[in-house]
């Protein structure tokens, strides 16, 4: 009888440790299957993202030249807008460029000119150009050009044309803003 209750005993703890392990098992399975669930969805979601990333690195490195992710570089833009002047034929061109206001956090709405903000921090800096011209086709073109060199970096808000008090030419006003939006992926960008 006794030899019957020892069998029967470590049978009991066999048992149990067979029932201890088989739950430790399907702990792990189930974890293990939250894991691949989560994995498959962080899939799904980087793959989301891939027409965005594309796109960022096949213009990250124009981006990058143009200073598009850096702060502005006042001494970089005092030698384009020079350049420019030479380049374009346009002597009597002046600038200024006024302060840059960073933006965190969804702050200066109305220099956005979309009206979803971005979810990225932005500098905005205002530039008012002015010069004289003998026909308004002296300046389309040129204004044009330079946003689609500097393209979403540099935004034409508005012109105002007036007769000059010289005879035959038109005094032009125009209000930019410059977009800079410093330290995007920047560890992207070193790689």
């Amino acid at each position: 009888m006794l030899a019957w209750l020892a069998v029967l005993s470590i049978l009991g703890m066999l048992l149990a440790l067979v029932l201890y392990r088989q739950r430790n098992a399907e702990e792990a399975l189930v974890e293990a299957e939250r894991q691949w669930q989560h994995f498959q969805q962080q899939t799904k979601q980087y793959a989301s993202y891939q027409p965005e990333m594309s796109y960022y690195f096949a213009h990250r490195e124009g981006w990058q030249t143009s200073g598009l992710m850096q702060l502005p570089d006042f001494d970089q833009w005092e030698s384009a807008w020079a350049k420019m002047q030479q380049q374009f034929s346009l002597p009597h061109l002046a600038y200024q460029i006024q302060p840059s206001m960073a933006c965190p956090g969804g702050q200066c709405r109305q220099q956005w000119p979309l009206k979803q903000l971005p979810e990225l921090n932005f500098t905005v800096t205002p530039i008012q150009l002015s010069w004289s011209v003998l026909h308004e086709l002296d300046v389309s073109p040129w204004l044009r050009a330079l946003q689609r060199q500097y393209h979403g970096m540099l935004l034409v808000r508005r012109c105002q044309w007036q007769l000059a008090e010289q005879a035959g030419s038109i005094a032009v006003q125009c209000d930019l803003a410059m977009f800079n939006f410093p330290n995007v992926l920047a560890s992207a960008g070193s790689s």
